[in-house]
C-alpha cells in the first residue's frame, strides 16, 4: 500500500510540474507567471519536550510555482488580477517532538508537497499585494533520535498565503511571500502541524 501511495504522490508532483510548463508554453502574453523562492525562515508549530533537542525553524526550504491569469479588473487606479497557481515546495528539516502511537518522541522531521490555489493580486504595473487560498498535498517524514522513522501522506490540507511583488520591468519581478503549508508526520496520529514559510524570490511574467 505504501508503494501505491508513493507512486500516486510522485505522479501528482510530476503533474504539477507539467502543468506549470504547459502554462508557460501555451499561454498568451501577460497570462502566465513562473517563479522560484528561497525561504529565509520556516517556522513550525511542532512542540518540544523538556530537555529534548529543539530547532523548529527549518533550513533549506523553498518553492517553485506557476500561475495563470483568469481575469483583470480595473479598480480605483489599481487593478485586481485573479489567477490559479500551482506550487511545488520543500520544507527543510526541523528538530522537534512528534506525537506517535507510542507517545511523544523526539526526532528530525521534513516535508514536501504540491498545492493548487486561487490567487488575487491588487496593485499596479509596478507593485502589488497578493493573497491566495487553496489546498495542498504533503508528504511528511521523521527520523526519531532513538531509532526508527515514520511518514505520512496527507491530501486536501487547507493552505494559503500573502505576498508582495515589485516589478523591475514588464517581465521580471521580485517577490516576498508568506505561505502556510500544513503537514502530517505520523501514520498513527493524524494531527497536522503548520509550517509558516517566509521567502524571497524572482518571478518572470510571459
Amino acid at each position: 500500500m505504501s508503494t501505491l501511495k508513493h507512486a500516486i504522490c510522485t505522479a501528482l508532483s510530476i503533474s504539477a510540474s507539467l502543468s506549470a510548463l504547459v502554462f508557460a508554453g501555451n499561454a498568451h502574453a501577460n497570462d502566465t507567471t513562473v517563479g522560484a523562492s528561497w525561504a529565509v525562515r520556516t517556522n513550525s508549530d511542532l512542540g518540544c519536550a523538556v530537555g529534548a533537542p529543539c530547532e523548529r525553524a527549518s533550513k533549506t526550504s523553498g518553492k517553485i510555482y506557476g500561475d495563470y491569469s483568469l481575469a483583470v479588473t480595473p479598480y480605483n487606479g489599481f487593478s485586481i488580477s485573479q489567477s490559479v497557481e500551482g506550487m511545488l515546495y520543500q520544507i527543510g528539516e526541523a528538530k522537534a517532538s512528534f506525537n506517535t502511537g507510542n507517545g511523544v518522541r523526539s526526532g528530525n522531521g521534513k516535508s514536501s508537497g504540491a498545492g493548487v490555489f486561487y490567487k488575487v493580486d491588487l496593485g499596479t504595473d509596478d507593485f502589488g499585494v497578493t493573497a491566495k487560498l487553496g489546498a495542498s498535498y504533503a508528504r511528511g517524514s521523521v527520523n526519531f533520535i532513538n531509532g526508527g522513522s515514520d511518514s505520512q501522506n496527507a491530501w486536501f490540507l487547507p493552505a494559503g498565503g500573502l505576498g508582495l511583488r515589485l516589478n523591475l520591468n514588464k517581465n521580471v519581478m521580485l517577490t516576498a511571500d508568506w505561505d502556510r503549508l500544513p503537514t502530517k508526520y505520523s501514520s498513527t496520529i493524524s494531527k497536522k502541524a503548520n509550517n509558516d514559510m517566509y521567502s524571497i524570490g524572482v518571478a518572470y511574467k510571459f
